[in-house]
């Protein structure tokens, strides 16, 4: 019975602390705000970002609007904020992946080729 009654408080108090751990976390988590820029997330190495990049280097466009350019593969920070751009737009973490945009109006795109087509109707 004293075992019992060890083990039952044992397990109430890591209880209680897992619980009061989580909540912390999630309150510490505060979500970005909107994006005032196109924010355009890309990994080092992506085969798709590349055809994104050659696009950027030979558009004209590029001088009229702010594209912020996030690498998100070697950046925890930019890996994080897609996840939360992602997350607006109801984008599981599992269909997440780069070339990713978000406009300022908060619309998400993914694709090389869908970015590219959005950029050449502005």
């Amino acid at each position: 019975m004293k075992y019992f009654l060890m083990a039952t408080g044992l397990i109430t108090v890591l209880i209680l602390l897992g619980g009061v751990f989580f909540v912390s976390k999630n309150q510490a988590q505060e979500p970005a705000p909107p994006p005032t820029t196109y924010e355009y997330f890309w990994g080092d190495g992506c085969p798709h970002c590349a055809k994104v990049a050659e696009f950027f280097d030979s558009w004209d466009g590029d001088e009229k609007l702010t594209i912020d350019k996030k690498e998100v593969w070697n950046n925890p920070q930019n890996a994080s904020l897609m996840a939360q751009r992602a997350k607006t737009c109801d984008i599981p973490p599992t269909e997440m992946g780069v070339p990713f945009l978000v406009t300022p109006e908060g619309k998400c795109i993914g694709g090389d080729q869908p970015i590219i087509d959005f950029f050449k109707s502005l």
